[in-house]
This record gives structure tokens, sequence and C-alpha cells, in this order.
């Protein structure tokens, strides 16, 4: 015959503070997307910075003629830097013309309001598309991952090794 235990009290106080704590913290995505924002404007450098190759869109080169004059009058800048004002909007957390960071407790915009991205985004019959504003392949991943750790530990992007190791595989 086996031996037997009873337990007749059981303390929980520390359990339903974390809970209450992890309840707490899943009213407030703030700090998730403060980090989102800083992912987003290294995937929009990277972008500018090799074309759109890194958006999965590459753009298309300027017209032979156009790069020739855009050369001369404003440098070698790359495909959609003239001035500096649409790459500034979306690679710098700064209050830079246009940018768009916007961060409430449960909404966050990232973006621009240069007004002629939209004609790069989505091209016209005189210009090619060249997207400058686009959402990276993991981005839904790393933001669901860092949406977890900030709940349940109250940080974001440094304990993602016991996350992962208490939860298995996000």
């Amino acid at each position: 015959m086996g031996k037997y235990m009873k337990v007749t009290k059981v303390d929980t106080s520390a359990l339903r503070r974390r809970f209450m704590a992890m309840s707490r913290r899943a009213q407030n995505f703030t700090p998730v997307f403060r980090w989102m924002m800083q992912e987003l404007q290294k995937a929009h450098r990277d972008n500018f910075r090799t074309e759109g190759t890194t958006s999965g869109f590459p753009w298309q080169p300027l017209d032979p003629q156009y790069a020739s004059w855009k050369l001369a009058n404003y440098g070698a800048n790359g495909i959609l830097v003239r001035s500096g004002d649409l790459r500034n909007s979306l690679t710098s957390m700064n209050s830079n013309r246009g940018a768009v960071r916007d961060i409430g407790l449960r909404t966050a915009y990232f973006g621009t309001t240069i007004g002629y991205a939209k004609f790069h985004q989505s091209g016209t019959s005189n210009m090619a598309q060249r997207k400058p504003l686009f959402v990276p392949k993991m981005m839904a991943h790393d933001v669901a991952r860092a949406t977890g750790e900030h709940i349940v530990y109250g940080s974001v992007g440094e304990v993602y090794s016991n996350l992962k190791r208490g939860f298995g595989v996000l």
C-alpha cells in the first residue's frame, strides 16, 4: 500500500499576484509598441540601403535620363532619396518631418505623412511602383512573441529564451 499525504492549506498569494500583474500588463502594450517601432525603423533603414530588396520588392532602377539629372542635382543618394525627408520619416525615431509614430495603450501607428510617398507606394502611369513602406515578413511572429514576453515577464526582448523554454517554440 502506498503512502498518501493530505494537503489542507495551499498558499496561492504569490500566484494571485503574478496573475494580477499579467492582467495589468495585458491592458498596456506600450512597451511592445516601442520595441516594434524600433524594429520597423531598422527594417526600413535596411530597405532604403538595399533599395527595396529587404521588403521583397526590389525597386526598379530609375529612368536613365532622370537618374543622370538626379545625380547631377542631388548627388548619389539612392533611388527614393532626394531631400531625405521620406527616408528619414521611416527610419528615425526622432520627430522628423512626416514621421508617424503614434503609440497608445492598445494601438500603434507607424508610417509617414510625406505626400509623395503614396505615389511611390502605388506607382503611377509615369512612375514605377517602389514601395518605401512595408511590413517585414516575420513582424507578426515577432510581435506575438514580444507580446507574450511582455504579459508574462514584464519585459520585451530580454527573456525570450525563458519564454521559449517555458512554452515551447513560438
